[in-house]
C-alpha cells in the first residue's frame, strides 16, 4: 500500500502535518478543523491508510478548496461593487460640478467664482477617470472612454482657457492662463447643451447610470417609469457581502 501512495514512515508524518496545517490556517473553517483533528488524532505514526483508501481525505480537501474558491469569488464581487459605487459617486459629483459651472454667469465679475467652480470640476473629472479605471464593467469603461475622447476633441479650445489634457487623460488647470482667458471662449465652452460642458454633463450622467445599473444588476432598476431616480441604496447591496 505504501508503494501505491508513495508514502514512507517519515513521509506519513509530513503528509499528515501538512493536512493539519492546512486546516488550522483558516480560522473560519471550524467544521473542517474538527474533521481534520478527528482524523489526525487517531492516526498512527505510519498514517491511517484506511481513511486514505476510503477517499475521506480527498473529499475533505476537495470541499476545502472548493469553499476557498467560492470565498475568493465573493471577495472579488464585493470589491467590484465597491468600485462601482465609487464610480457612481464620482460621476454624480462631476455632473453636479458641471451643472454648477454652467449655472454661473460668465462675466468679468464672476471670473473668480467661475475659476473655483472649474477647479472643483477638474478634481471631480480626474476622480472619475481613477474610479472608472478600477471597474470591470464594459458599459462604465466605454462611457468613460467616450468622455476622455470628447475632451481630447476639444483640447485646442480648452487650452485657450488654461485647461490641458495631461498624463492619463487627466485635466490640468493653469490658473494664471485662465485669469487672462477670453470670456467669449469660456461662454462657448460652458453655455448650452451642445457645448463642451453640456456634453460632459450628459456623459457624466451616463457613467453614473452605467455604474448604478451594474450595481443593481438591471439596466433599468435605478430609474422608475417616469425616468425619475429611485434612490437605490447601493451601500446596502455592498453590506450584504461584508
Amino acid at each position: 500500500m505504501a508503494s501505491v501512495f508513495g508514502l514512507n514512515s517519515s513521509g506519513d508524518n509530513n503528509y499528515f502535518n501538512s493536512l493539519s496545517g492546512l486546516s488550522s490556517s483558516n480560522k473560519s473553517s471550524s467544521t473542517d478543523s474538527s474533521v481534520f483533528s478527528g482524523m489526525l488524532s487517531g492516526a498512527s505514526a505510519l498514517g491511517d491508510y484506511s481513511l486514505i483508501q476510503s477517499g475521506a481525505y480527498k473529499k475533505l480537501l476537495s470541499a476545502y478548496y472548493s469553499r476557498d474558491a467560492k470565498s475568493g469569488a465573493s471577495e472579488t464581487d464585493k470589491k467590484e461593487m465597491i468600485n462601482l459605487n465609487t464610480a457612481n459617486s464620482d460621476a454624480t459629483a462631476l455632473n453636479s460640478s458641471v451643472s454648477k459651472l454652467m449655472g454661473t454667469a460668465v462675466t468679468e465679475e464672476n471670473r473668480e467664482t467661475v475659476k473655483e467652480n472649474l477647479k472643483a470640476l477638474v478634481e471631480n473629472y480626474n476622480s472619475v477617470i481613477d474610479s472608472a479605471s478600477e471597474v470591470d464593467n464594459t458599459s462604465v469603461l466605454r462611457q468613460a472612454l467616450w468622455m476622455t475622447q470628447g475632451t481630447s476633441a476639444n483640447a485646442n479650445t480648452l487650452t485657450d482657457i488654461g485647461l490641458t489634457v495631461g498624463e492619463n487623460n487627466k485635466l490640468v488647470l493653469d490658473e494664471e492662463k485662465f485669469d487672462k482667458a477670453d470670456l467669449a471662449v469660456m461662454k462657448s465652452l460652458f453655455t448650452g447643451t451642445s457645448s463642451f460642458m453640456g456634453r460632459l454633463a450628459g456623459r457624466s450622467s451616463q457613467i453614473a447610470s452605467a455604474a448604478m445599473n451594474a450595481l443593481t444588476g438591471s439596466s433599468g432598476s435605478a430609474y422608475n417609469s417616469s425616468a425619475g431616480y429611485t434612490g437605490v441604496n447601493s451601500k446596502s447591496i455592498i453590506d450584504t457581502l461584508t
